[in-house]
C-alpha cells in the first residue's frame, strides 16, 4: 500500500497541473473565437462564460485522457532517471506491482468520463446551441444610430430619435420602398424583436403613408407591425432538436434503431468508446517510457504526443467514416480494439523486458532529432544577430 500511495501521489501532481494548464489554453482559444460572435451584445462576457462553461464536457472528454497518459509517462519516466526503478526491479517487484494502483484509477475514469459522455455532453451541447440561438436573435435585432439615417437592410431607411435603456427607440421614421412603392411609417416608439428569418417591427402610436399625390392614403394606429426579411448571412437557424449531438440517451437510441441514421450509430458509438482511450493508452504507457536514460524524459514525453495524434485521429477518421455510411458502426470498437491489443502486447514484451530493440530506441531517436532542430535554430538565430 505504500507503494501504490507513492505512485499515486508521483502521478497525480502532473496530471492535476496538465489537466487545469491544457483546459485553461482550450478555454482561452475558445473564448476568443466566441468573442467576435458575442463582442456585439450587451452581455458578452456572462454569454461568454456560460458557453465556455457548457463546452468543458467535451473539453474534458479529450483532456482527461491525454493528462491521465502524459503524467503517467512522466512518472515512469522520473522513476527511471533517478534509478528508483532499477531498485524496485532488483527488489523483485514486476512493474505491474508498481503500478497497480493504475489499475483501479483507470475504471473510476472511465466511469466519470462515461457518464459525461452520456449525460453531460449532450446537455452541455444544447445548453451551448440555444445560447448561440439567442445571440443570434439579438444580433437579428439591427442596431441603429440615433438621429441618423441608418440603411441596414436592402429598402429600408430607418431614424431614430434616441433609445433608451431597455432596447426601445422613440421618434421613428421608416421609408418601406422594397416593392417600388414608397410606404412611410412615423411611431412615438418601436422594437425590433427577432421572429425566425425575419425581423419584426413593432410600431406604437403612428400613422402609415402609403402613395404620392391623390392617391396617398394615411393610416392612423394604436399598434402596428411590420416583417422585414433578414438579409442572407443573418438567417443562421440552429434546428437544437434535429442533431444527434444534443440527443439524450433515450432520444439516441430510438434514432440509431428506427431510421438506422449513420450520424446517431456514430455518435452513439463514439460516446461510448471515448472513456475507453484510458484504458487503451495506460497500456501504452511503460513501453514508451522505457527509453534510453540519455535521452532523458524528452524522447518518451515526444513519443507519447505523437501516439496521442495518431490515437485521436484514428478515432475521428472512423467517426467520420461511419457518420457518412461508408463503414458500420462496429469498425469504431475495432479500431479501438486493435490498439488496445497493440499496447497489451508491448506491454507484456516490457514485463518481460523483452521489447523490440528497435521499439526502445525510438524515444532516444525521436529525442536526438529534436535536439538536432533545436540546435540548428539555435545556431541561425546566433548568426542572425551577429
Amino acid at each position: 500500500m505504500t507503494l501504490d500511495r507513492y505512485m499515486l501521489r508521483l502521478w497525480l501532481g502532473p496530471f492535476f497541473g496538465g489537466l487545469v494548464f491544457v483546459l485553461a489554453v482550450m478555454l482561452l482559444a475558445r473564448a476568443l473565437k466566441l468573442l467576435g460572435t458575442v463582442s456585439d451584445t450587451a452581455e458578452a462576457w456572462s454569454l461568454i462564460v456560460d458557453l465556455l462553461l457548457l463546452t468543458m464536457p467535451f473539453f474534458l472528454l479529450q483532456i482527461v485522457p491525454m493528462a491521465f497518459f502524459l503524467s503517467l509517462q512522466n512518472t515512469i519516466a522520473s522513476l527511471q532517471q533517478s534509478s528508483e526503478m532499477d531498485v524496485l526491479r532488483g527488489s523483485g517487484l514486476s512493474y505491474g506491482r508498481m503500478f497497480r494502483v493504475f489499475f483501479v484509477v483507470v475504471p473510476l475514469l472511465w466511469l466519470g468520463l462515461t457518464y459525461i459522455a452520456m449525460v453531460q455532453l449532450p446537455q452541455g451541447q444544447l445548453g451551448f446551441n440555444n445560447i448561440l440561438a439567442k445571440i443570434y436573435a439579438m444580433k437579428g435585432a439591427i442596431s441603429f444610430a440615433p438621429q441618423r439615417f441608418t440603411r441596414g437592410l436592402d429598402g429600408i431607411t430607418v431614424y431614430v430619435d434616441g433609445e433608451d435603456s431597455e432596447g426601445t427607440y422613440h421618434g421613428l421614421i421608416l421609408e418601406d420602398h422594397r416593392g417600388g412603392v414608397s410606404v412611410i411609417y412615423t411611431a412615438k416608439s418601436a422594437r425590433f424583436d427577432m421572429g425566425g428569418e425575419y425581423l419584426l417591427l413593432k410600431l406604437k402610436d403612428g400613422v402609415r403613408l402609403e402613395g404620392e399625390g391623390d392617391d396617398q392614403r394615411m393610416l392612423v394606429f394604436d399598434r402596428y407591425q411590420v416583417t422585414l426579411s433578414l438579409p442572407a448571412g443573418n438567417r443562421r437557424i440552429l434546428h437544437s432538436n434535429d442533431h444527434v449531438t444534443m440527443m439524450t440517451v433515450p432520444e439516441l437510441w430510438r434514432a440509431m434503431h428506427n431510421s438506422q441514421n449513420g450520424a446517431a450509430v456514430a455518435e452513439w458509438n463514439r460516446r461510448l468508446l471515448m472513456p475507453t482511450t484510458t484504458l487503451v493508452l495506460l497500456f501504452f504507457a511503460l513501453p514508451l517510457s522505457l527509453t534510453q536514460k540519455r535521452s532523458g524524459k524528452a524522447g518518451s514525453m515526444i513519443g507519447g504526443i505523437a501516439l496521442l495524434v495518431m490515437v485521436y485521429n484514428l478515432q475521428l477518421l472512423l467517426y467520420q467514416q461511419v457518420n457518412q455510411g461508408g463503414f458500420p458502426g462496429w469498425s469504431m470498437w475495432m479500431g479501438q480494439a486493435l490498439l488496445l491489443f497493440t499496447g497489451m502486447f508491448l506491454s507484456k514484451r516490457a514485463e518481460a523486458d523483452r521489447l523490440p530493440k528497435l521499439f526502445s530506441y525510438i524515444g532516444e531517436w525521436i529525442y536526438l532529432l529534436h535536439q538536432a532542430v533545436i540546435n540548428r535554430l539555435s545556431r541561425r538565430w546566433n548568426a542572425d544577430q551577429a
